[in-house]
């Protein structure tokens, strides 16, 4: 009983917040439809108008594996996917993960090692 008590009282301990941040920065200006999930919760469709902002926070999982993914749509385009919070990836990069969408991949400033941020764009999940 004490070390699942201990245990418990590490997760809190260690356990850190993070929020993300998903940005319309389509360049048609068009709506961007979203819907965003994890393993255990479902946040639901959301349409954001040009520069709308969606934002959704969490704590981390102390064992690793925390992951949201998100599907992506605008126009009558095909449905898009990207893991818009891995936290193998993400972890040390983002604790304040703003995601600007564009019609090429989802793109971020991520913290580099010197303390400085670097703009980074993926590539939509295949």
């Amino acid at each position: 009983m004490k070390s699942i008590l201990f245990l418990s009282m590490l997760t809190l301990t260690w356990a850190s917040h993070t929020n993300v941040y998903i940005t319309n920065s389509l360049e048609g200006r068009e709506d961007l439809h979203i819907h965003c999930k994890s393993k255990d919760d479902d946040l639901g469709p959301h349409v954001l108008r040009i520069n709308q902002t969606f934002k959704f926070g969490f704590g981390t999982n102390f064992f690793y594996g925390t992951l949201f993914f998100c599907s992506f749509q605008w126009g009558n385009g095909h449905l898009l996917h990207f893991d818009v919070y891995d936290q193998n990836r993400d972890y040390y990069k983002c604790y304040e993960c703003k995601w600007s969408i564009k019609k090429d991949g989802p793109c971020r400033f991520e913290l580099q090692r010197d303390r400085s941020y670097l703009r980074k764009c993926y590539e939509w999940n295949h």
